[in-house]
């Protein structure tokens, strides 16, 4: 049998806090990037060095991270903050962003960005390299975006708290519900494209929607 080496870090180790939101892997640097609620931090393989507002971050509470072409984009309640290897750029709702709130980081086939926002009436916000734009109600639900994927076209698919999932070919929005398509739960948490399957997270177990638009549902086996 396989044996597993189990190795626990902690602020004893240098990381900024216990209390951990989210992880990136950067395999360009072989860099791991953890997101606590009081700072970023970046382990190296060897020691871990830590990011916070005092060295440019906009909110040491990180929600989402993603690592592209040897930048990390880091999402937090107040915006977005870039780090390019030597200095961080902010940007929120004056540079373009639909909402300072970030749920999701997501990088798209083409290089894209693209920003969930989990809140009333936001959906997302992409950034091109240059420019940004937004997409929200009545494209996307009024209730938010919580997560993006993308299939092997490049459409894109998001999960939504209240809504289910939709689909965008960058010309239609198509809505799928559970009235509609059979998903499990229209409380939709995360989503995952994996050879066109989409796998999607729900608050009652897990939907998969094939390609074919077949659904398979998941849940657990008794429930009391």
């Amino acid at each position: 049998a396989q044996v597993l080496t189990i190795t626990n870090y902690s602020t004893a180790d240098g990381l900024l806090s216990d209390a951990i939101n989210c992880v990136e892997g950067d395999a360009s640097y072989n860099h791991v990037w953890v997101g606590t609620n009081n700072g970023l931090n970046k382990y190296d393989g060897n020691s871990w060095v830590g990011f916070t507002t005092a060295d440019g971050l906009v909110d040491n509470n990180i929600k989402a991270i993603a690592a592209v072409n040897g930048s990390v984009w880091v999402g937090t309640d107040f915006g977005v903050s870039r780090f390019d290897g030597s200095s961080w750029t902010t940007y929120t709702t004056a540079d373009g962003l639909a909402l300072n709130r970030i749920a999701d980081i997501a990088v798209a086939p083409n290089g894209e960005i693209w920003f969930a926002h989990a809140s009333f009436s936001a959906g997302v916000s992409v950034f091109d390299g240059t420019s940004w734009r937004t997409y929200g109600s009545p494209d996307l639900p009024i209730s938010g975006v919580l997560a993006t994927s993308f299939d092997s076209k490049g459409d894109k698919w998001f999960a939504s708290p209240l809504d289910g999932v939709v689909h965008y070919d960058d010309t239609t929005f198509q809505a799928y519900t559970s009235a509609s398509t059979g998903l499990l739960s229209n409380s939709s948490t995360t989503i995952q494209c994996l050879n066109d399957d989409k796998w999607i997270g729900t608050s009652s177990g897990m939907t998969v929607l094939h390609a074919s638009n077949a659904v398979t549902n998941y849940t657990i086996m008794y429930v009391l």
